[in-house]
């Protein structure tokens, strides 16, 4: 009841006063209880930056039914009323509160274990409910788990209290934030240990990476000028994760990634130095990182940064050729602009040819998992539509431009994870490497998958050894079409050959669309 009355005062009083203190005690076990402090957090902020007059007086009407929802114990409701008008004042996303209230319920919050035997799969995808947030009425979280399931995700990065009725075959890497009343850098633990408890008792047996916050020295952080505190912060996460999920894994927050330089005296890399002579390499398990604002060209930039960053962490001990590697990134489709870096228009094939480069390149040098940056377009993203983060994601959204159709980024994500998902993640070579000339083979099953391309105009004849093997399929990695919406039929979609090789030998001829040669039948 005192944990009851001390939510109930939060929700009474969060547009008009500050947050008051969050809770030292386990929180109830509704499904949804947990989900609304962070929601309330975020409403509360919105609207303290509000001028506009009608804006104002619908968030005070949702303030007020939400706080009448959670007087009557409905949480759920509580929960719907928050996310909409959290939407609305994002982006003027207009509602019947009405029949909001009135509405079904969703389904349950979360079902399933995962599985286990995709644990190994690099196959991700970032943030896929975050577009909910801004544009709901465009997609149900229902049907975004329907596009995750089909195009072959098997893990998705996601903070906790937007993880709903996620499907039994994908696996969850999520992030320690902080709560209501418990902001960077100067956090009061005897408040936050309990609530990070309650997160990791919510998720037990589902969720097994923790991200500790993210972008430690980024723009909306509030580390920034603290490596110290995060340092600390990292290590009293770290203690409290390990005793109440033992298995479980700690990962560094990510590093930022932004553009095509990085060296080992940008702020990023001064920041890891600091934490780590505060004695922060004992306390995570997983290195993670960051790469955005760059174009398809340029998709080599990763290694570059993995170099740098690996060279600091070994010299304070620490071998990331011996701890997983995650990787957040994307390339963009379209014309997006932003105020700190020229990005260049690119088609949907460019993009799609982006997709491939991308996860082949960075798996062949050591990443382990890699988490595409968005499953649907965002919209509006920091309030602007040119925004990059608005053009990164697999399929489109309506609201931005009119358009609603999978991109080819989609087909070629879910026909890649269709061909090399179940490799020997730890047995990929790196045959060529020169010249704008890539090939590596992956080990499937017994078999072996080659994936090549040439970043030259031109197209290049290589010759390749195929052992005892004497025919080999060979497709593209994008379809034939210059834009998704062309797609009408995926299984025909892609364009294949069969070669026959001579003495185990076989040529082909490697352009800048990345292709896959496997066994023929």
């Amino acid at each position: 009841m005192k944990n009851l009355l001390s939510t109930l005062l939060i929700l009474t009083l969060f547009i008009v006063t500050p947050i008051p203190a969050a809770f030292a005690e386990p929180l109830p076990s509704s499904p949804f209880f947990n989900e609304i402090p962070a929601k309330i957090a975020e409403f509360k902020d919105l609207y303290s930056r509000q001028t506009d007059k009608e804006k104002i007086k619908k968030a005070r009407e949702i303030d007020e039914k939400s706080r009448e929802a959670f007087s009557q114990g409905r949480h759920e409701l509580t929960l719907r009323l928050l996310n909409a008008g959290i939407a609305y004042l994002k982006a003027n996303t207009n509602f019947d509160i009405d029949a909001l209230m009135q509405a079904a319920p969703p389904t349950a919050p979360l079902r399933g274990k995962g599985t286990p035997q995709y644990a190994d799969s690099p196959f991700g995808i970032l943030g896929p409910y975050e577009y909910w947030m801004n544009s709901s009425e465009v997609v149900t979280k229902e049907e975004i788990n329907k596009l995750l399931s089909d195009v072959g995700a098997k893990w998705v990065q996601e903070m906790p209290f937007e993880l709903k009725n996620l499907s039994d075959d994908i696996n969850i890497y999520t992030r320690v934030g902080t709560f209501p009343g418990i902001a960077p850098p100067n956090i009061e633990y005897s408040r936050y240990l309990p609530l990070l408890k309650n997160q990791i008792a919510s998720l037990k047996g589902r969720a097994k990476y923790y991200e500790i916050d993210t972008e430690p020295l980024g723009r909306f952080s509030g580390w920034s000028g603290a490596p110290g505190k995060y340092a600390e912060f990292l290590k009293k996460s770290y203690e409290v994760i390990k005793a109440e999920c033992p298995d479980c894994y700690v990962v560094l927050g990510g590093l930022p990634g932004a553009g095509v330089t990085v060296s080992s005296r940008d702020p990023n890399s001064r920041f890891l130095v600091s934490i780590l002579n505060d004695n922060a390499s004992k306390y995570f398990d997983v290195f993670a990182l960051k790469q955005h604002f760059h174009s398809l060209k340029d998709y080599r930039i990763i290694k570059t940064r993995m170099d740098v960053y690996g060279k600091i962490l070994s010299d304070y001990g620490v071998n990331t050729g011996k701890m997983p590697v995650f990787l957040e990134t994307a390339v963009h489709d379209g014309n997006p602009q932003s105020p700190m870096f020229k990005l260049p228009p690119q088609t949907e094939a460019e993009q799609a040819i982006g997709v491939v480069k991308t996860y082949v390149y960075a798996l062949s040098i050591g990443v382990t998992k890699i988490y595409w940056n968005g499953i649907m377009e965002l919209y509006k993203f920091g309030g602007s539509p040119g925004d990059p983060f608005n053009f990164y994601a697999l399929a489109n959204n309506k609201k931005n431009d009119g358009n609603s159709h999978k991109k080819l980024a989609y087909y070629t994500y879910k026909k890649m994870v269709e061909t090399l998902d179940g490799s020997d993640w730890k047995n990929i070579k790196v045959l060529k490497d020169s010249d704008g000339v890539f090939v590596c083979r992956f080990s499937k099953n017994g078999k072996y998958v080659w994936v090549l391309w040439n970043d030259n105009p031109d197209t290049k004849a290589l010759t390749l050894n195929a052992a005892d093997l004497t025919k080999l399929k060979i497709t593209a990695s994008v379809p034939k079409a210059s834009s998704g919406v062309q797609v009408s039929d995926y299984s025909t979609a892609f364009v294949t050959s069969t070669v026959a090789t001579k003495a185990g030998d076989f040529t082909v001829d490697a352009g800048v669309v990345p292709v896959y040669i496997e066994e023929g039948q």
